[in-house]
C-alpha cells in the first residue's frame, strides 16, 4: 500500500489509514466460541477492569485456552495478518515471530468501549462471536464499533463538503473479523438489546519484523501466542 497517492492536478492524498475486513462464516466455530466464553465468564466473574463498562472482560490468555475452535481462531488471524502486512509492504516477504495477546468481551443491554487505543502492539483487531438481538425501533449506532480520524485537530475549521473529521462506523456481525493498527482510537456505542454481545479482541507485536527486497515473494509471518 502507497504511503501517498498522487491524482491528477498536483493533487497528493497523504497518510491512508488501513483498516482490513474479513468475514469468517464458521456456525460451529461461533457455537464453540460462545460456549466457552460463557464458561469462562462463570467461572471468572470479576475478570479484569479495562475499557469495557457494564460489561464482563476476560483474563488476557484467551490464546491459552484449550480446544479446536481457539486453534482455528488463531488460524484466521493469522491469515488475515498475513494479508494485512502484505498490503501494507506492497507484497514484500515479511518474516518475524508474530506474538497474539486476545481476550473475550460480554457486552449486554447498556455496555459500551470508551474512547481507547491499544498500548505496546503493532496491530490490534477484533472477532465477533455473537451480536445478541438490537431493540428493532432502535438501531442506530447500536453497538457499533467507531474509529476516529487520527489526524490530530482535523475538525477545528473544516473544509467546504467537510472532508476531514469523519468517523468510520461497522455494524458487527457474527464472524466479522477486523484489523487495524494499535494507535488508531476507536470507542463502541451501547449496546441496547437483548441477549449478548460478544467479541474477541486481540493485539499483536512482532517485534524482530523484517521486510525483505522487493521480488521476494509474498508476505508469511510464523506466529506464536
Amino acid at each position: 500500500m502507497a504511503l501517498h497517492q498522487e491524482y491528477s492536478n498536483g493533487l497528493l492524498l497523504a497518510w491512508p489509514t488501513p483498516i482490513l475486513q474479513r468475514q469468517v462464516d464458521d456456525a460451529a466455530l461461533l457455537s464453540a466460541l460462545r460456549d466457552q466464553i460463557l464458561a469462562r465468564e462463570k467461572d471468572d466473574p470479576e475478570g479484569l477492569p479495562r475499557a469495557l463498562v457494564n460489561g464482563w472482560h476476560s483474563r488476557l490468555d484467551l490464546m491459552e485456552w484449550p480446544g479446536e475452535a481457539i486453534g482455528d481462531l488463531k488460524q484466521h488471524i493469522g491469515d488475515a495478518l498475513s494479508d494485512f502486512m502484505s498490503m501494507m509492504t506492497n507484497g514484500r516477504h515479511v518474516s518475524g515471530t508474530a506474538h497474539i495477546t486476545a481476550w473475550a468481551n460480554i457486552s449486554r443491554r447498556g455496555g459500551f468501549h470508551r474512547l481507547h487505543t491499544h498500548h505496546s502492539s503493532m496491530v490490534s483487531g477484533v472477532f465477533y462471536v455473537d451480536i445478541g438481538q438490537a431493540d428493532p425501533e432502535d438501531t442506530r449506532f447500536n453497538g457499533s464499533l467507531t474509529f476516529v480520524d487520527p489526524r490530530q485537530a482535523v475538525e477545528m475549521i473544516q473544509l467546504p463538503g467537510q472532508p476531514f473529521g469523519e468517523k468510520i462506523k461497522f455494524d458487527p456481525k457474527p464472524g466479522m473479523l477486523l484489523l487495524f493498527p494499535s494507535w488508531l482510537k476507536h470507542f463502541v456505542d451501547p449496546f441496547r438489546g437483548e441477549g449478548t454481545r460478544m467479541s474477541v479482541a486481540f493485539n499483536i507485536a512482532m517485534p524482530d519484523a523484517r521486510v525483505a527486497d522487493a521480488g521476494a515473494g509474498p508476505s508469511t509471518e510464523k506466529k506464536s501466542p
